[in-house]
């Protein structure tokens, strides 16, 4: 939390609140929660749910070493994923998309300045998505890169109805 809350401080933002029922979440649910945080602190509109199906497909890349995409058949417009391995906690990840991103970060897909990958993972976690309905899936994997944690996450707009297993307004009671 403290690198989180110094790197938000470099960008004139607030130090980031957990909500109080933290603990009790999983860590998908976490990750769900702190990625809607970082995108509603910039102004961002969150993403309204975590989709059971986007779900399985972020499990799926948690587990298999890459980024997630949309299931074949699922209705989107607009998307963008994240995965991360050898993380032990959603904190670390977000911070490695969010601060770490850039050169001299561990990012494969930015070895020297200016690569067109560098801060990929967090222009995906701020993608300026429409939000007519805005879902996301998540997916961690207690072993899933080498033994270690692997974490996933698919952002999405989509249309029609999706079923969903976690809702952003849900959790809304717990911020502060």
């Amino acid at each position: 939390m403290a690198a989180i809350d110094n790197a938000r401080a470099h960008e004139g933002l607030p130090g980031m609140s957990l909500p109080s029922n933290w603990t009790s979440l999983t860590p998908q649910e976490q990750l769900f929660v702190v990625t809607n945080l970082e995108r509603t602190v910039r102004g961002l509109p969150p993403l309204t749910a975590m989709a059971s199906q986007l779900d399985a497909a972020a499990a799926s890349g948690a587990a298999g070493g890459s980024d997630p995409a949309p299931p074949d058949g699922y209705p989107y417009t607009e998307w963008g994923s994240n995965w991360a391995g050898a993380l032990g906690n959603p904190l670390e990840v977000v911070y490695l998309w969010m601060y770490d991103d850039g050169p001299g970060s561990s990012n494969v897909d930015c070895t020297s300045a200016g690569q067109s990958g560098c801060w990929g993972h967090r222009q995906n976690v701020l993608l300026d998505l429409p939000c007519r309905e805005c879902l996301m899936g998540t997916g961690y994997a207690a072993d899933g890169w080498e033994g270690t944690p692997g974490w996933a996450e698919l952002l999405v707009e989509t249309s029609g109805s999706q079923q969903v297993d976690f809702t952003w307004q849900q959790e809304q009671a717990f911020l502060h």
